[in-house]
């Protein structure tokens, strides 16, 4: 994680939101809230096939991040990046650890008890971090 500032590193650390940012097919911006983690050099993130997110995401893999301080609202790490690597391997996995990092629970069966495993496939974004913004 060198792009990202010691300063800030704890937002990807610790359960906080993110927004994820993704360009609609006529140029719009759309904005979600996801779980995030980090691998290496890359924030990743989880979802679902199907969703406005993925189908944005495979037309124009570029993303900004922001994660805010639920402590300091001034305080905050925006990333600018490019959806580099995606892969269904090990997706329920993830989904499962990022549940536990952010509610403390399971994902399916206990915070997602809409949906089961194979209702859905998983997919586990990696995000090449191109540039950092940070305030705080």
């Amino acid at each position: 994680m060198s792009m990202i500032p010691d300063s800030h590193k704890d937002l990807l650390e610790k359960p906080v939101y993110a927004t994820l940012t993704t360009v609609m097919p006529d140029g719009q911006p759309q904005s979600t809230i996801v779980w995030v983690d980090t691998e290496d050099e890359h924030v990743r993130f989880n979802s679902a096939h199907g969703r406005q997110k993925v189908k944005n995401l495979e037309a124009n893999p570029r993303v900004t991040i922001m994660l805010l301080d639920p402590q300091d609202p001034f305080r905050w790490l925006e990333i600018r990046g490019t959806v580099t690597e995606t892969t269904e391997i090990g997706g329920i996995d993830h989904i499962e650890k990022l549940s536990w990092k952010y509610v403390g629970q399971k994902y399916y069966g206990g915070f997602n008890t809409w949906k089961k495993p194979e209702d859905e496939s998983r997919v586990i974004y990696k995000i090449q971090v191109n540039k950092t913004n940070t305030a705080g």
